[in-house]
């Protein structure tokens, strides 16, 4: 297979940035990086990226669908197709996320998506399967269909672990719900990351959980209430799980890339506390990403909703449910863009937050993640608004703009 080299670019590379750089490919591995011209006996086929910045690919720890595609009602087709649309906008690792639902339901999709990632040609860029719920808090629940949730009861636990445990990458829960403790054990020595998600948590409750395992939080200040009032004191604040996976700081915290989910004070906050490896932003986005606002999207089950500023609402009869929120439609390059301007960083430390910092939560950062020789090339190239020209997965281009590769 002919090398492939990236040139004339801004390369962010794992240990900084050349400012005229190039990349070279062979095998779907990066073989090479340097600054200036590539070397004249390198040969292969050069993609002059005019001053654009070459940055790693992006990875999505937490993503429902894209376009009409929901990973828990899609086909095989589908699924593939959704790849493709992650691509344009420089992702190349999802962890695709299933929402409470009957356990049989969740190991059927976690089957087709585990068929999808062996047998399609974009299949490598699906990491795993991150199933979000039904173990999470009532009151906590947000999108979650009530009718859904429960315990985790060990034979269900067993049941996924069984049919589905090599493609489950993460699972979100609610730690204060019984029989979580033993869920936490179970994942953490089945290799799956423990998540805290849709919680409201005591700091103890969440403290233990983190001693048994657990690492993660989902969606952090959306649907994860941190703290309470001391009901035996007026006014004096008990510490809830906020406390906790602050303090821990083996537990990476992602938010979702929206200000309507996150008010932007938040991004500034956790960029200040948590170890600059802990820190992550996901789209947890749904139906409709990627489409114009004003777009109608109908459920299988009839409900409806439409696309409005990278969050979707619902179409209702009752004027008190109708434009309420009920997801995010925002994709990877814009959530990096917003970031950027809400927590002031530079567009070389935001896009940490999607690319080397999943990657380390997720235990992939030897392979991807980064732009060092040895790794895939997982690659994006975009100018400095964030706008994808290419994507490069493990060497393929499977995005180019104006030119399709479904």
């Amino acid at each position: 297979m002919e090398d492939v080299i990236l040139a004339n670019g801004i390369v962010y590379a794992e240990t900084g940035t050349i400012d005229r750089g190039y990349i070279i490919i062979t095998n779907s591995r990066i073989s090479d990086i340097g600054e200036g011209d590539p070397p004249p006996e390198s040969g292969g086929s050069i993609i002059d990226v005019q001053g654009n910045i070459i940055s790693p690919g992006f990875i999505d720890m937490h993503t429902h669908g894209i376009m009409d595609v929901d990973f828990m009602e899609s086909s095989f087709e589908e699924t593939e197709k959704a790849l493709y649309a992650y691509a344009r906008y420089g992702v190349t690792r999802i962890v695709s996320t299933l929402l409470s639902n009957p356990i049989s339901s969740i190991i059927e999709q976690g089957k087709l998506i585990r068929n999808v990632k062996q047998k399609s040609l974009i299949g490598c860029l699906i990491h795993g399967v991150h199933v979000e719920g039904p173990w999470l808090a009532p009151r906590c629940r947000g999108g979650h269909a009530a009718e859904y949730l429960c315990i985790p009861k060990k034979e269900d636990v067993k049941s996924i672990l069984d049919q589905i445990g090599d493609v489950v990458k993460t699972v979100t829960y609610a730690p204060e719900l019984e029989n979580t403790l033993w869920l936490t054990e179970q994942l953490n020595q089945n290799g799956i990351i423990p998540v805290f998600g849709h919680t409201e948590a005591t700091y103890e409750e969440a403290e233990r959980a983190i001693m048994a395992g657990a690492r993660h939080v989902t969606h952090m200040y959306d649907t994860t209430l941190g703290y309470k009032e001391n009901p035996d004191e007026a006014l004096v604040m008990m510490p809830g799980m906020e406390t906790a996976v602050l303090y821990y700081d083996q537990v990476s915290i992602e938010l979702i890339g929206c200000p309507v989910h996150v008010p932007k004070p938040f991004f500034k906050f956790i960029a200040k506390v948590k170890p600059k490896d802990k820190t992550i932003i996901v789209t947890d986005s749904l139906v409709g990403t990627g489409m114009p606002d004003g777009t109608i999207l109908t459920y299988k089950d009839g409900r409806k909703v439409y696309v409005e500023n990278g969050v979707l609402r619902m179409i209702d009869s009752d004027p008190a449910v109708h434009g309420n929120l009920t997801g995010s439609a925002v994709t990877m390059n814009v959530a990096l863009r917003r970031l950027a301007e809400y927590a002031e960083l530079s567009n070389l430390d935001a896009i940490k937050w999607g690319s080397i910092n999943p990657a380390i939560t997720l235990g992939i950062q030897e392979e991807t993640g980064s732009l060092r020789i040895g790794k895939y090339a997982d690659i994006a190239v975009m100018d400095d608004n964030f706008n994808i020209t290419l994507t490069l997965l493990q060497g393929k281009t499977v995005f180019k703009k104006d030119k399709e590769y479904e």
